[in-house]
């Protein structure tokens, strides 16, 4: 029996060596194959959050976090949304901001926990997801948490999410989007 459990554990560790052996050699070679200009080693990666406090009940802040509910306070933002209401999961649409489009789709929304999650993809430039959690601050406010997390796909890229969504730039990026809804509050009142 335990010569049996012997010659079971030798082919079991051959074939894992073999395995291991054959899996490298394809690595390399399929790698080999793959020129890519820019690499894992290249990309810079962020990830940052930021709160600020609104007045008004969560289920009335989460909307403004949408596709169609930023049209109501962002500057220049003209959503052309291809698929979807702008809500639902699912949902796709496109922005452009100087000579670059996004594409946005919405991974998750959900009015019970009031969290909405997006991905985005800048080509040439970035790609990641954008998550807003909006929870009862107390008083009939809440208190909405942007997260930002982003790869650089290119040099360019790199230096756009070191520059726009530094330590230092970001809470200031945020802020202003407080300061841009409550400046626009009566419209946002008037449509809700």
């Amino acid at each position: 029996m335990k010569k049996h459990l012997f010659s079971t554990a030798m082919c079991l560790t051959s074939l894992l060596l073999v395995n291991s052996a054959l899996a490298k050699d394809y690595s390399e070679k399929h790698n080999a194959d793959q020129e890519f200009e820019f690499v894992k080693k290249d990309a810079v990666t962020i990830d940052r959050s930021s709160s600020f406090r609104l007045n008004m009940p969560p289920s009335k802040a989460l909307p403004l976090f949408t596709a169609p509910g930023e049209i109501l306070w962002a500057p220049g933002w003209k959503p052309n949304i291809l698929s979807g209401d702008g809500f639902e999961k699912g949902t796709v649409w496109l922005t452009k901001h100087a000579n670059n489009t996004t594409y946005w789709h919405v991974s998750e929304y959900d009015t019970s926990s009031n969290v909405a999650l997006y991905t985005m993809v800048t080509p040439g430039v970035s790609m990641g997801t954008v998550g807003v959690v909006v929870s009862n601050s107390g008083d009939n406010g809440s208190l909405v948490s942007v997260t930002y997390n982003l790869t650089g796909l290119s040099e360019a890229g790199n230096k756009k999410l070191l520059k726009l969504y530094s330590k230092k730039h970001y809470p200031k990026m945020i802020a202003q989007w407080k300061d841009w809804i409550e400046a626009n509050i009566d419209k946002i009142h008037r449509h809700y």
